[in-house]
């Protein structure tokens, strides 16, 4: 049983096996039994210009791509499986939509890239991967209530590099500090802000 869903394994494995094979009716077997939790989860989500029809409809296509990435022969069940990445769509809608909204208000996007090409969300992410990977929840949630956690030595230092795309070296020598205790410093606090998400999920 997962989040109010019991489903035989056996059945729902036979049932997806036809759906990859391309069988619309297993397919929509496997939809109206998922359909009820997808249904409580759309409606317990607010996000500002959805109707809860709107997110009903990412819910079910979220579904519909766990059962063609699925394997059944994973160990997980795919209820499991299915309920990660449903719950993985609402929660990517989410940050698309706080993502437009900080760039609009603080003129700057989540998705800088710095100096060294990576963006801080792509960094603060980087372990997670929704097919493979479909223990891990969303790591990104709302970014600005998570560098309040920061002290005010480490927000500059994530505003200097990530939102002011300012090298690290420069940053080095109006401080001075050297590189090498910098870039610790800076790894320190990615992990400090991973630590934050990953207690984030607990709650979900």
């Amino acid at each position: 049983m997962r989040g109010g869903i019991i489903i035989n394994k056996v059945d729902i494995n036979t049932l997806i096996k036809s759906a990859q094979a391309g069988d619309k009716k297993s397919l929509e077997q496997i939809i109206k039994m998922y359909k009820p939790f997808i249904i409580k989860k759309a409606s317990q989500i607010y996000i500002n210009g959805y109707e809860v029809e709107d997110l009903i409809q990412i819910g079910v296509m979220a579904l519909m791509k766990a059962v063609n990435k699925y394997k059944v022969d994973r160990k997980v069940a795919f209820t499991t499986y299915a309920v990660t990445v449903i719950k993985n769509a609402f929660n990517e809608e989410l940050r698309k939509v706080i993502s437009k909204k900080w760039d609009e208000k603080f003129k700057c996007s989540l998705n800088n890239v710095n100096r060294d090409g990576l963006e801080l969300m792509e960094l603060l992410a980087s372990d997670e991967d929704v097919e493979e990977e479909f223990i891990l929840k969303e790591k990104i949630t709302i970014l600005k209530k998570a560098l309040n956690q920061l002290t005010e030595d480490e927000r500059e230092l994530i505003d200097w590099f990530y939102f002011k795309n300012k090298p690290l070296k420069e940053y080095g020598i109006k401080k001075g500090i050297n590189m090498n205790t910098l870039a610790k410093r800076k790894g320190r606090v990615l992990e400090k802000l991973k630590g934050y998400f990953r207690e984030l999920n607990l709650n979900y």
